[in-house]
């Protein structure tokens, strides 16, 4: 009976290099602020997705924050990082709000999308391959500290970060199975949807 370490020597010796060690992992964590609406919603609002009121005198806002490691078995960064908001009712609004990190700074800015076909996946990434410069393990990106959601329209918004190879022909943001990594997290702003009345956060 062959040993454990010798199992795992002889698995190692017949994989090949290359991408099949490569671990390209992303997370999205979501917080609400201290003193914000969304810190302790009610006891009667719901429990299963994060929640902020939108009413009271409370301020509202909310931090994100990305993990991710776009970088193959060599520690070469050799995937791209693209951080979208996304709302589903995108009622008079755009649905996509693509996330730009600015040079090398902490800066970003935000640039709209009608829709899926409207994303570009050779520009409308957060941070390209060419400027990640930390490859070879995980990397933090706060990506907002706190930001306000006031004048937001009230549903759900998603957070939405992938790495993937955005230059390859094969990638598309309609197809899961073409990124190497995504995660979501989602808020709800007031209530699950757009409505007819008090349409955003106040």
């Amino acid at each position: 009976m062959k040993r454990l370490w010798q199992i795992c020597a002889a698995l190692a010796l017949c994989m090949p290099l290359g991408s099949s060690y490569a671990a390209y992992t992303v997370k999205v964590t979501m917080s609400m602020p201290k003193g914000t609406t969304g810190e302790k919603p009610a006891a009667n609002f719901p429990t299963n997705t994060k929640i902020i009121p939108c009413d009271g005198p409370g301020f509202d806002a909310i931090s994100f924050s990305v993990t991710y490691d776009a970088s193959n078995a060599n520690k070469t960064v050799d995937r791209d990082l693209f951080i979208f908001l996304h709302t589903p009712d995108g009622s008079g609004i755009p649905r996509f709000l693509v996330a730009k990190k600015q040079n090398l700074g902490s800066n970003f800015i935000f640039l709209p999308r009608e829709d899926v076909k409207s994303l570009q996946p050779k520009g409308d990434y957060f941070i390209p391959r060419t400027e990640n410069l930390t490859g070879g393990g995980p990397v933090t990106t706060v990506l907002m500290d706190t930001v306000s959601v006031q004048a937001a329209s009230s549903g759900i918004w998603q957070l939405i970060a992938i790495v993937g190879d955005g230059n390859s022909p094969k990638f598309s943001f309609d197809n899961p199975s073409t990124w190497d990594a995504w995660d979501v997290a989602t808020v709800m702003l007031r209530k699950p949807w757009v409505g007819f009345s008090t349409q955003t956060c106040q």
